[in-house]
């Protein structure tokens, strides 16, 4: 029957038991939600499979109950999408496994759950129901009427029980892909092909001409080349999702001179009335000042200020330690005295009748080594050499430690089964006990108002697409920013909470300029104009593209210039260094690398080169990368490290391998899948 209370007192807690596990070279880390209007609709499509939003809340439901239990603050706009994320990869690897007929049968997923090899997941699942194995729990919550369990809290542990049944299941088919996908491994003509792709170093000399060295003035590019180059490359600009271009203006809401000057009237107000008061009666009735008492050794207080304070001060002192990021911090001394820092204990645990309890106690203080209790009944767990310290512990077990003999077992008073022996107590130091009390700064309605007011009145003077610029924000005082969203963007750049502005961006028109947006808390304030829409391309007209397009076509215009100028002016290094009024150099070339010293990165045209030829050979001029570089081998050497199998082949499996296409997997598998996001139609401020 205790382990049917164990399981009646921790139900409540045991809602959410243990989040997906999944492989980290398959799964990355994401998650993502809110509350909206819940249909059978798809929250998502990846591949023509749709991912139900019902599924979808179940699942932000138990992540974001997470972190409220950890007090983690969240943008929940940027969880939601995290977990959708997650989960439209699990459906790209559940197809996968599918199209594969990787399965888990009936007896390995019993295998996994039950019996003398049950996974550690399960072995703890019981555990945290107060029993000793899963088939334990099995049998009690599938046998409910056998242990007097409620009908109500069955089916709730049977619910929880067939969820781990589904994760277990995952978690085994994930299994299995990854050992699949480990037998793309380097066998012995792998290793020994990128062993003597490597084998062989050939130093070069080399004379260049940066491309650089032409002035770009001279080598214009037109709209039409642009557009011309983009056509070919098109595909390199493919988008997964319709884009929106925004430039966008952000008011940070911030205490303003007025409101600071109020402020340190209070907090000098404040500390008067903390000086005349016993304690910090001199501020109960202020809610604007936030108190934390402590009682602590030197060597505990962790900030400098107050420790700097408390240590020198006199009792009742106080003193305004620091102002930081709009926040006061007060430190009043209330008092110190000389105490018993820690004690070092042996604790162990038992489960048993009042009069067990007793008896172990003897059998405790004439036991000489407690590794020799392990398996005795009723003993749940001991730990040894222990250090408490006391200024948090429960004052009765305080009061029970501290007067205890040394070396001999009590019970607790305070948790019924837990039997303590002290070792050691530490010499008494001076603790010192002293409240912090802080005042934060916040804006004042006016300020709020007076910010709300400017930015309005900016908008409504600037409210269409040829008015809304950065010229004019900067004349108005404000900084004009640019970015992208889509239906997977979570926020507008690093604006917290602002999904409703990338929801009304994702539906306005070109050219259209927003209202004001802001948060629940009263954090910002943000306006947006769509600059532009995306469909399927990034187009050769948005500014990253056409740079980068002009600059590819610039410089094939330079090399082709510097190529027409030089071919032919020389027969040897020595006379193309004239003629390119530049000095010979020398580096050294091997096939695999990717960055050549003195040439830079994505050479591939010398690398593969250079290691073939004969030595003596005049290559050139011809392009390289950035420049227009002719150079001659002046040698090809081996090695010199004998062949081993298992340098090469961890190689060949970073390179080319195991490694290479698991750091790639889902970018592998999700070539080709028509995705679709749709969160935005569900969940948006």
């Amino acid at each position: 029957m205790a382990t049917l209370e164990k399981i009646r007192n921790k139900s409540g807690l045991l809602i959410v038991v243990i989040g997906v596990a999944l492989f980290a070279f398959i799964i990355g880390d994401f998650l993502n939600s809110s509350s909206s209007i819940m249909s059978n609709r798809a929250i998502a499509e990846v591949g023509g499979t749709e991912i139900d939003v019902m599924d979808f809340q179940k699942r932000y439901d138990q992540v974001a109950q997470q972190y409220q239990q950890q007090n983690t603050k969240q943008d929940y706009a940027a969880l939601q999408q995290q977990v959708l994320n997650q989960m439209m990869q699990e459906t790209i690897i559940n197809d996968e496994l599918k199209a594969l007929g990787i399965n888990v049968t009936d007896k390995e997923l019993s295998a996994a759950m039950l019996g003398e090899k049950a996974i550690p997941q399960m072995v703890q699942f019981a555990n945290q129901f107060g029993c000793q194995t899963p088939d334990q729990l099995h049998e009690m919550i599938f046998n409910p009427g056998k242990y007097g369990i409620p009908a109500e809290q069955a089916t709730e542990f049977q619910n929880m029980w067939l969820e781990q049944e589904k994760q277990i299941d995952q978690n085994l088919r994930y299994q299995k892909f990854a050992n699949l996908l480990g037998a793309i491994k380097a066998n012995n003509l792998d290793a020994k092909a990128m062993y003597e792709e490597n084998a062989a170093t050939a130093k070069i000399a080399y004379v260049k001409k940066d491309l650089s060295s032409l002035s770009n003035d001279e080598y214009p590019v037109s709209t039409s080349e642009i557009k011309s180059k983009w056509s070919e490359e098109k595909d390199a600009y493919k988008l997964g999702e319709e884009v929106r271009l925004i430039d966008y203006i952000t008011v940070t809401i911030a205490p303003s001179a007025e409101d600071n000057v109020k402020a340190q009237q209070e907090v000098n107000a404040a500390i008067e009335a903390l000086k005349a008061t016993e304690g910090t009666e001199g501020i109960n009735n202020n809610i604007n000042f936030v108190v934390n008492r402590s009682n602590l050794p030197e060597a505990r207080i962790n900030n400098k200020q107050i420790k700097a304070f408390v240590t020198t001060a006199e009792n009742n002192a106080v003193e305004m330690v620091s102002y930081m990021n709009n926040e006061y911090t007060i430190a009043k001394l209330l008092g110190t005295k000389t105490d018993v820092d820690s004690v070092k204990l042996d604790v162990v645990a038992f489960q048993g009748s009042a009069a067990q309890r007793d008896s172990f106690l003897t059998v405790l203080n004439n036991t000489a080594d407690l590794a020799t209790l392990e398996g005795t009944a009723g003993v749940m767990g001991q730990n040894s050499d222990a250090w408490m310290q006391l200024e948090n512990a429960n004052p009765t077990l305080k009061e029970q430690v501290l007067a205890a003999q040394t070396g001999k077992f009590f019970l607790a008073d305070t948790i019924q089964g837990l039997f303590y022996r002290v070792d050691e107590r530490k010499a008494p130091v001076k603790f010192y006990e002293y409240a912090s009390i802080t005042y934060k700064v916040e804006p004042s309605r006016n300020t709020i108002n007076k910010l709300n007011n400017d930015l309005n009145a900016f908008l409504v003077a600037h409210s269409n697409d040829t008015s809304f610029t950065s010229m004019k924000a900067q004349e108005a005082g404000y900084q004009m920013l640019s970015g992208r969203v889509s239906a997977s963007t979570p926020s507008i750049g690093v604006v917290q909470n602002s999904r409703n502005a990338v929801k009304w961006a994702m539906d306005a028109d070109k050219g259209e300029v927003s209202g004001i947006f802001g948060d629940d808390d009263e954090t910002y304030l943000l306006a947006v104009k769509v600059a532009d829409i995306y469909k399927d391309y990034t187009p050769y007209r948005d500014a990253m593209v056409s740079t980068e397009l002009t600059n590819k076509i610039r410089n094939e215009k330079k090399a082709e210039a510097l190529l027409a100028q030089y071919a032919g002016k020389a027969e040897d290094l020595a006379g193309y260094a004239a003629a390119m009024e530049a000095s010979i150099d020398t580096t050294e070339v091997t096939f695999g690398q990717r960055f050549i010293a003195g040439l830079g990165i994505n050479e591939s045209a010398i690398t593969g080169k250079a290691t073939q030829l004969a030595p003596n050979t005049l290559v050139g001029p011809e392009k390289a990368a950035n420049s227009v570089i002719v150079y001659q081998v002046l040698n090809v050497e081996s090695e010199g490290r004998p062949y081993n199998y298992e340098e090469n082949a961890a190689a060949f499996n970073r390179q080319t391998g195991y490694d290479a296409i698991n750091y790639r997997l889902l970018q592998i598998l999700t070539n080709g899948k028509d995705i679709k996001n749709n969160i935005l139609e569900f969940y948006h401020n």
